[in-house]
């Protein structure tokens, strides 16, 4: 019913398209398209098709006070060139998404104020994943320079891609670095290895990790830690900052690391 009302809006509106349309448990995703310039927002169809559904499951029930939405909506304009596609995989992908996380449910909890021995202490640590990368007995920290050349970049990655698929070795670092993100995108295409990520700012309200970070998570394969408090606001990474994460994964893998990159 919700699927066909969505996909009848262009017939009273003909200024608009209907795409794509995933219904979730508790929400839906959508895709409207404008086609031309709209005497009225785009909220005004949008409205008519929330109380269009409202009105169609009252009439079903038979009861006049079923509440269907929340109030309102969260929209977001689709520009920047490759974005649609990128949109539209997403919230295909949101049923799988839901799916994972009801089987793995606590490799999607955010926890405040986490305490483990590895842990700097002196930080509000948060974290969100599997907490047990923490418990393994080999973390590797990573540290690229910036002035790595892309065969020094392809020795350290290929190195420490041995180490985390034989040995089980958790590889720890922020990933600010053009080598450091080389070396964690590998990890993410590759069938094992383990990441602790660290991230740049505090965890946001209601966040979950996205893309291949997400399915890291859902095989127990990531644990990403914030050293920031929630009430604390980046106004960009400053070099000291950059060097102060760079010593908390320093601590964290029980290592220290050198100028050359190789932690």
């Amino acid at each position: 019913m919700v699927y066909n009302l969505w996909h009848a809006m262009p017939q009273t509106y003909k200024e608009v398209a209907t795409s794509t349309l995933v219904i979730m448990p508790d929400h839906l995703h959508g895709i409207v398209r404008v086609k031309e310039t709209m005497p009225q927002s785009v909220g005004v169809p949008l409205r008519a098709f929330k109380s269009q559904v409202t009105s169609a499951f009252r009439k079903k029930y038979d009861n006049p006070d079923f509440t269907v939405w929340n109030p309102g909506y969260h929209d977001l304009c689709v520009w920047r060139k490759g974005a649609l596609k990128a949109y539209t995989h997403y919230i295909c992908d949101n049923p799988r998404r839901y799916c994972l996380r009801k089987a793995h449910p606590d490799l999607f909890v955010r926890v405040d104020h986490l305490k483990h021995t590895r842990l700097p202490p002196g930080q509000e640590w948060s974290g969100y994943g599997n907490r047990f990368l923490l418990d393994r007995p080999e973390l590797i920290n990573l540290r690229v320079s910036r002035r790595a050349t892309s065969q020094e970049i392809t020795e350290i990655r290929e190195a420490l891609l041995e180490q985390a698929a034989e040995r089980g070795c958790v590889i720890v670092s922020p990933f600010i670095s053009p080598g450091e993100k080389a070396v964690v995108a590998a990890i993410l295409e590759a069938d094992r290895g383990d990441v602790i990520l660290m991230k740049t700012d505090a965890f946001p309200e209601r966040y979950k990790p996205s893309g291949r970070y997400f399915d890291l998570c859902a095989q127990g394969r990531l644990l990403i830690l914030s050293p920031y408090g929630e009430n604390f606001h980046s106004s960009g990474l400053t070099r000291q900052q950059c060097h102060a994460m760079n010593a908390w994964c320093a601590s964290i893998a029980g290592e220290e690391t050198g100028e050359d990159g190789k932690g």
